[in-house]
C-alpha cells in the first residue's frame, strides 16, 4: 500500500467579506478536491481538549500520529532540527526573523523599541538568504555569548539558541504585527526583557550594516531588525518507522517542517523551487512526489499558504487554490488512480498563531481517498471548510485518526 499525505498549510480560512463572506475554499474551482470529497472520507480534523490552534507544525505532528499535547513544546526546536542544529535539554530555540523596522510619521527614530516603532515587513521584502546572512554573522559576533547564539537559516527565517533560557513566556509570530506599532507584539513573561534588549541592540547593529546600505540603494527594504518568538525546549520523538514499520519522506521547503520530520527520524527533502520559471512551485513538487511515491511507502507533502492583509489578497488566494487543485492534486489523484494500491489523504489547516478571536479550536478540513475500495457517490460535495463539518464523517480526533491511519498492514 503507497500513501500519499498532502498538508495544504493555510490553505483552509475564515470568510472574508471581500468574498461574499464565504472562504476561499468555497469560491475557488478545486475539482480534484472535489472529486476526492465526493469518493473518499470527507470531514474534520481537531485537537479535543488543548487551547492550541491547529497551526502547521501541529498539525505535521498529529498527522504522523503525535499527540501535540504530549510533544509539542513550541516551533523553535523544530526549526532547529530542520537546520540539524543540536540542542541540549536546557536549551531554548527561538525563532529569529529578519525583519523591516520603520517609525511612525512624525516622531525621530530611537534605539528602543517603543509605542512609535512599526514593523513594516516580516521578511524585510523576502531578503536572500545571502544578504540575511551575513546580517546573522554579525549579529551573532557582536551579541553572541556563552549563552546566546545565532544560527543561519533560509530566506528571512532564522534561530536563536538561549542556553539555560526561559521558554515559559508569551512571543507572537511577526506576520501578524505587519503594519502595527511593535509594543503590544513584543514578548512578555519570565525574563522577556531578556530578548527584548537583543532585539533592540539588533537594531543597532543592523542599522548602518552594510548590506542594508545598498539594498537601500536598490530600493529594497533594509533588514534591520530581529524578531525573536516561537521558544521550545527539545523534544524526542518515538522513531515513526519503529512505531508504524513504515519507512517516510517528507517534502518542504520550511526548515520548520523538515525538522519535525527529522525528529522522527524520516528524511526529509527540501524541494527547490526558486530559479526555474518553466513550471510553479505545485508543479515542483508534484514531480518529486510522483516519483517518490514508486521509491518508498510513504511520501509526506508540505506545502504553505501565508496568508496577507493587503486588500485583495483574498482573490489572489483563490488563484493559487485553484492552482493547488490543478497543479498538485490533480496529478497526485492520477497517480493514485493508476498505481491501483494507493491511498491519498489531504488536510488542509488554517494559517495559525495569530490573534484570532475565534472561540474554540479550529478544525480543519481532510479527506482520505483510497483507490482500491473508492465508490461511486451520488452525492456530490465541494471540497471546503462549511461542507467538511456538514459531512456524515464528522469531526475526528486528529492524532487517534493518524494512529488508526497508520495501524492499518501495509500491503
Amino acid at each position: 500500500m503507497k500513501t500519499i499525505i498532502l498538508q495544504g498549510d493555510g490553505i483552509a480560512d475564515l470568510p472574508t467579506s471581500e468574498l461574499g463572506d464565504r472562504t476561499p475554499l468555497q469560491v475557488a474551482s478545486t475539482p480534484s478536491l472535489d472529486f476526492l470529497a465526493s469518493h473518499g472520507e470527507f470531514g474534520s480534523l481537531t485537537l479535543p481538549g488543548t487551547a492550541r490552534p491547529l497551526t502547521g507544525d501541529v498539525t505535521h505532528l498529529a498527522l504522523l500520529g503525535y499527540d501535540p499535547k504530549k510533544y509539542y513544546s513550541g516551533p523553535g526546536p523544530l526549526a532547529g532540527a530542520g537546520l540539524e542544529v543540536v540542542l541540549g535539554q536546557q536549551d531554548v530555540a527561538f525563532i529569529c526573523n529578519i525583519v523591516t523596522l520603520g517609525t511612525a510619521p512624525g516622531h525621530v527614530e530611537g534605539n528602543k523599541l517603543d509605542a512609535h516603532v512599526v514593523l513594516e515587513d516580516d521578511t524585510a521584502e523576502d531578503i536572500s538568504t545571502e544578504d540575511a546572512r551575513e546580517l546573522i554573522d554579525m549579529d551573532n559576533e557582536q551579541l553572541g555569548s556563552e549563552s546566546i547564539q545565532f544560527y543561519a537559516g533560509t530566506g528571512c527565517r532564522h534561530l536563536m539558541v538561549w542556553v539555560g533560557g526561559v521558554s515559559r513566556m508569551t512571543c507572537h509570530d511577526p506576520h501578524f504585527a505587519v503594519g502595527q506599532g511593535v509594543s503590544t507584539f513584543l514578548p512578555q513573561g519570565e525574563q522577556a526583557n531578556v530578548l527584548k534588549e537583543l532585539m533592540e541592540a539588533s537594531r543597532v547593529i543592523l542599522r548602518n550594516h552594510p548590506v542594508n546600505q545598498e539594498r537601500v540603494k536598490l530600493g529594497l527594504k533594509p533588514g534591520n531588525g530581529l524578531w525573536l518568538w516561537g521558544p521550545g525546549k527539545p523534544i524526542e520523538l518515538p522513531s515513526f518507522k519503529d512505531r508504524f514499520g513504515i519507512l517516510g519522506v517528507t517534502l518542504s521547503n520550511s526548515d520548520l517542517h523538515l525538522g519535525i520530520s527529522r525528529c522522527a527520524g524520516m528524511k526529509g527533502l527540501n524541494v527547490d523551487t526558486e530559479g526555474d520559471s518553466s513550471r510553479s512551485v505545485f508543479e515542483a513538487y508534484a514531480d518529486v512526489a510522483v516519483k517518490l511515491i514508486d521509491q518508498v511507502p510513504l511520501v509526506y507533502i508540505h506545502v504553505q499558504e501565508q496568508p496577507d492583509i493587503r486588500e485583495g489578497y483574498p482573490r489572489e488566494k483563490v488563484t493559487r487554490l485553484e492552482q493547488f487543485d490543478q497543479e498538485l492534486v490533480g496529478p497526485l489523484m492520477k497517480h493514485a488512480q493508476q498505481a491501483g494500491d494507493c491511498r491519498v489523504l489531504v488536510v488542509c489547516n488554517r494559517w495559525g498563531g495569530g490573534r484570532d478571536e475565534q472561540a474554540g479550536t479550529p478544525s480543519t478540513p481532510f479527506v482520505l481517498y483510497e483507490s482500491g475500495t473508492s465508490q461511486e457517490n451520488n452525492t456530490q460535495r465541494q471540497f471546503n471548510e462549511v461542507e467538511a463539518q456538514k459531512s456524515p464523517v464528522g469531526t475526528k480526533d486528529a492524532t487517534r485518526f493518524m494512529n488508526g491511519f497508520f495501524a492499518k498492514p501495509p500491503r
